[in-house]
């Protein structure tokens, strides 16, 4: 469920583009893979828009303009960077729900997965994809028009297990607010992962609650998955986390570090079946399931469990805790951090810009000193660009201290206003189906009686 990032060599497009598994779905309902569509601002300034073209990309992470040819980026021949492969994985329950329940509650959980991927990428875009000049000895850090990138769903594991998750190679050219093309700062990248992880938890949180009334079980990471999917079903769809045990058992391999689990992850990691159907795959799906007891009618379970807030309710205890935990591996955070840690405390999740604003809410409370990192500085024009290094760093102990005094009605903010407003009507893609809480399947489950649906899947193929 963490959000991963891998760097992309040129000519590493093949993946995305041509290795797709046959039988893929149209309308988006079942398992595969689909061809990518290109997102980010930045690709819409070069006109790039719709399906990911084979050629296309490989242009663009090659640091070409596709339609003019002209460079956007200098290259180092095969040590240069073609992009970033940020992979956002949806929870376990998630991939359940969108691959083995009946048709509303499948579609509800797509859209509200492919939402979150798109809140996640606009953050980004606004605080992650940024470009370094350097001009008479000063390092000066500007935004950017937005990402060129290309988004490609997956529906499976390479264990061929339900797995949704999105790949947004993101490539590794940018616009500049100056009007220069060059390659992306990866190291402020880095610094807003975990953010933008955040984020897209806190936005699917979020949809699925609106989309179909559910409900999460929140762990302290601030990752969760929905109430009514027993777990036991999520762990028999889960033999890539299996197998990985397996091997650390067999390895005696201890403690959770991050060497060890890359090393078990390359290890223990298949290559995908392309021989194998979406067909053949459901009805394996569904065949493993009924072998072992699990009647998959009953995930309608988590649907109409909850209602949605209108606006972000911070947990302010497990903010806290979340908080003591930042001090005990920093000595100060910056404003990544603490947008982190305010979605993290989102049981019903929100949208990033409102949580950005809690964010700063909580910032303007703590009055600290501002700072400019990584050297940049200068005067005149430069000066003023250089704005976008300048952040603010925080003891995390006295931002645990300004959460603990702050009213019950400190940290939630008002509705907010204008087209990115978290709100039904503003985040309901065009055509979305929702779920009906108040028909049948949301009725069921509100006097408790037993779900009487299609036993199947309960989608169109």
């Amino acid at each position: 469920m963490v959000l991963t990032i891998h760097v992309v060599r040129e000519g590493g497009h093949h993946y995305y583009v041509q290795d797709l598994v046959p039988g893929r779905a149209e309308g988006g309902r079942v398992a595969g893979e689909e061809p990518g569509t290109w997102m980010g601002t930045g690709a819409a300034s070069l006109g790039l828009s719709g399906p990911v073209g084979a050629s296309s990309f490989a242009e663009v992470l090659g640091g070409r303009d596709p339609s003019s040819a002209r460079t956007l980026r200098a290259s180092r021949g095969e040590r240069s960077v073609a992009g970033y492969d940020l992979t956002f994985c949806a929870p376990k329950s998630v991939s359940v729900l969108h691959l083995l329940a009946p048709r509303e509650i499948a579609e509800a959980a797509g859209a509200g997965h492919h939402r979150a991927v798109a809140d996640a990428l606009d953050y980004l875009g606004r605080e992650g994809v940024g470009v370094r000049r350097s001009r008479h000895g000063h390092v000066a850090f500007l935004p950017t028009t937005g990402p060129v990138a290309g988004g490609f769903l997956h529906r499976t594991s390479r264990a061929l297990d339900p797995h949704v998750h999105t790949h947004v190679v993101v490539a590794n050219v940018a616009e500049g607010v100056d009007g220069v093309w060059s390659s992306v700062d990866s190291r402020r990248l880095h610094l807003h992962l975990g953010a933008a992880q955040a984020l897209y938890h806190a936005r699917l949180r979020f949809e699925l609650g609106r989309r179909m009334g559910a409900a999460w079980a929140l762990r302290p990471s601030g990752l969760g998955d929905v109430t009514g999917v027993d777990p036991r079903l999520c762990r028999v769809f889960s033999q890539r986390s299996s197998s990985m045990d397996e091997y650390r058992h067999r390895r005696g391999v201890v403690g959770p570090g991050a060497g060890s689990s890359a090393a078990m992850f390359h290890a223990d990691r298949p290559e995908k079946d392309h021989s194998v159907t979406v067909d053949a795959l459901m009805t394996e799906w569904r065949k493993r399931a009924a072998d072992l007891g699990f009647d998959l009618g009953d995930l309608t379970r988590s649907v109409g469990v909850h209602r949605p807030h209108r606006e972000p309710v911070i947990d302010r205890g497990l903010l806290h805790r979340r908080l003591l935990g930042l001090a005990a591996e920093h000595r100060a955070i910056g404003r990544p951090h603490l947008v982190a840690a305010v979605a993290a405390s989102t049981e019903g999740g929100a949208g990033a810009l409102d949580l950005e604003t809690v964010a700063s809410r909580l910032m303007e409370a703590c009055g600290a000193t501002q700072r400019v990192d990584g050297g940049a500085g200068g005067g005149g024009r430069w000066a003023a660009e250089a704005r976008a290094a300048v952040d603010t760093r925080w003891d995390p102990l006295h931002v645990a201290r300004v959460v603990e005094g702050l009213p019950a009605s400190g940290l939630v903010m008002a509705s907010a206003v204008g087209p990115h407003r978290t709100t039904e009507r503003a985040m309901a893609p065009a055509g979305a189906p929702a779920i009906d809480l108040d028909g049948p399947v949301g009725r069921r489950r509100q006097v408790g009686t037993p779900p009487a649906v299609d036993r199947g899947l309960g989608m169109e193929r």
